[in-house]
């Protein structure tokens, strides 16, 4: 699979969505393998990580929510998921994650942003523990830092928000 590593300078034409749609997609495989310091590289030191815990959440601010990260918690959440005693992946989970229906969002006054919007399904597997199945819908807000792309924000809109997760630790 391709990456976006090196982009077109800024000014010249952006990236395309097929470029978009690798990128996200590397950042999917990056968490199916847990190579989850470098799938923290990929987002901005701006960055927020968001699932919504209602239909229709606007903001993190009004509702609470599943995950409501910025790059800081994400960093204790990776130190987390690393960490050999961590007993809530003892044994570690096994993930994979198909995404399908990748679009742009209308660009707007965005700033040199890419909005992405696409669909995907996650199953999370664990020894003794039954299969789960999370599936929903993806907006990956996108820029281009130094030549290369960042996550400044990725919003999880799971089709069961509004149900009970035990141990909700892999990230979507």
């Amino acid at each position: 699979m391709k990456t976006v590593a090196n982009l077109a300078p800024v000014g010249q034409a952006g990236p395309t969505l097929e470029e978009l749609r690798d990128f996200i997609e590397h950042e999917a495989e990056l968490l199916d393998e847990r190579r989850f310091d470098e799938w923290l590289d990929l987002y901005s030191e701006d960055a927020v990580y968001w699932v919504p815990a209602a239909h229709g959440q606007q903001d993190w601010t009004s509702h609470v929510s599943l995950y409501y990260d910025e790059k800081h918690t994400m960093r204790t959440r990776v130190t987390r998921l690393k960490h050999p005693m961590i007993h809530c992946q003892d044994p570690p989970s096994a993930t994979v994650r198909v995404l399908s229906n990748f679009k742009l969002a209308p660009a707007g006054d965005t700033g040199g942003e890419y909005r992405v919007h696409s669909k995907f399904i996650m199953l999370e597997d664990r020894v003794g523990a039954d299969r789960r199945v999370f599936g929903g819908r993806y907006l990956h807000t996108l820029r281009q830092e130094d030549r290369r792309l960042r996550i400044v924000q990725k919003r999880v809109q799971l089709t069961n928000c509004d149900q009970s997760f035990p141990l909700l630790t892999q990230p979507f």
